[in-house]
């Protein structure tokens, strides 16, 4: 039984380096940012990371969900095929309908394309519905003259 009008949520994300999610903490390696630089156009990111945190409302029954995440430009246009990942939740023994619970996720990017200096945001949704972006700009960083 779904509780109704509790629906999964994304509690927070951030871009990082690095991210690791295990037994329900993210290990976060050079969170936070927001600006890719690079020398040229086009260029590759190496990697980057999110982590992120779902708020999941339990009801008496198992639930799957799908979180999926994109890539797209400042047009909405996608840099790669969407990310799916299915997340099967069950209630833990004596919680109540309604209860909200953490479930941390991360996802890793590696040899990331990028054609254009410009916003960047990776759009997260659940069950197809857009429940966060992750907005970053990626600029061309220009030689000092001396």
């Amino acid at each position: 039984m779904v509780v109704p009008g509790l629906t999964p949520s994304i509690e927070f994300a951030l871009l990082a380096d690095a991210v690791q999610a295990m037994n329900g903490k993210l290990f976060v390696l050079g969170g936070g940012w927001d600006t890719i630089w690079v020398r040229s156009f086009p260029a590759r990111h190496h990697t980057m990371a999110i982590g992120t945190r779902l708020r999941i409302p339990w009801s008496s029954e198992s639930q799957t969900f799908e979180l999926t995440v994109q890539l797209v430009d400042e047009d909405g246009k996608p840099i790669f095929d969407t990310i799916r990942h299915s997340l099967t939740v069950a209630p833990p023994k004596g919680v109540p309908d309604g209860f909200e619970h953490g479930v941390v996720r991360a996802f890793t990017f590696n040899n990331v394309p990028f054609h254009q200096p410009g916003e960047y945001s990776f759009v997260m949704a659940i069950d197809g519905a857009e429940t966060g972006r992750l907005r970053f700009s990626v600029r061309e960083r220009r030689p000092e003259v001396a």
